[in-house]
């Protein structure tokens, strides 16, 4: 191997951590069965899930601060492969911060939590963006958007009778992504670029605290 494959392959295993805000949203109904049976409400998958590193390294690169919007489709369930994934990270990131993104979140650099194992459906892996990336944190009301290809907007359940805002979550103890999640809903959701191209507004959503490490 040449020394620069050897620095790769260095570079793809290096001990990391994330620390995260995580917004998850699909095209599922509410609740999103995939996380209860492995099937989608409507037999195929697309998702825009968003990450704020709270606090974050990948060997001595420090992540603290950075977002990243993680968008994805599959044409059948998770599992059954063909996906297509592509990240929209920060523009204010460096070289360094940029690579180390690239290398955990496409799942090259191994460890827990869902990346190095969603990279074995993916069939598709597309050019990372390094994007203006507009977010407000603020559990099932967060937002997020990349101006001109995404926005995304929660709002939580309200009971339809007495109009009460309904505090709903779930539990799941052996969830590779989250342990436990508010449960919200979409009131926009949707991307619009040469290679994804999808609106699920109404749809599910998650807010949780997410944390992962590697390798």
């Amino acid at each position: 191997m040449s020394s620069s494959g050897n620095l790769q392959e260095e570079l793809s295993i290096s001990k990391w951590n994330i620390k995260a805000d995580y917004v998850e949203t699909c095209n599922c109904d509410f609740g999103c069965p995939c996380n209860f049976d492995g099937f989608p409400t409507y037999g195929f998958c697309r998702a825009l899930v968003f990450f704020h590193i709270k606090k974050g390294n990948f060997g001595s690169v420090q992540l603290d601060g950075l977002d990243v919007v993680y968008a994805v489709s599959w044409p059948k369930a998770i599992h059954e492969g063909s996906g297509t994934l592509q990240l929209f990270i920060t523009k204010h990131s460096d070289q360094s911060q940029r690579n180390a993104i690239v290398n955990i979140f496409t799942g090259k650099a191994r460890g827990d939590g869902p990346f190095a194992l969603f990279s074995t459906t993916f069939k598709y892996i597309l050019d990372s963006q390094f994007v203006e990336i507009s977010s407000k944190i603020d559990g099932t009301k967060s937002s997020f958007s990349v101006p001109g290809i995404l926005d995304v907007q929660l709002e939580s359940f309200v009971n339809p009778v007495t109009g009460d805002l309904q505090q709903t979550k779930i539990q799941l103890p052996k969830g590779f992504i989250w342990k436990i999640a508010d449960a919200a809903k979409t009131k926009v959701m949707k991307v619009l670029t040469p290679n994804l191209n999808f609106d699920h507004s109404g749809k599910n959503a998650f807010y949780s605290v997410v944390e992962f490490n590697g390798p």
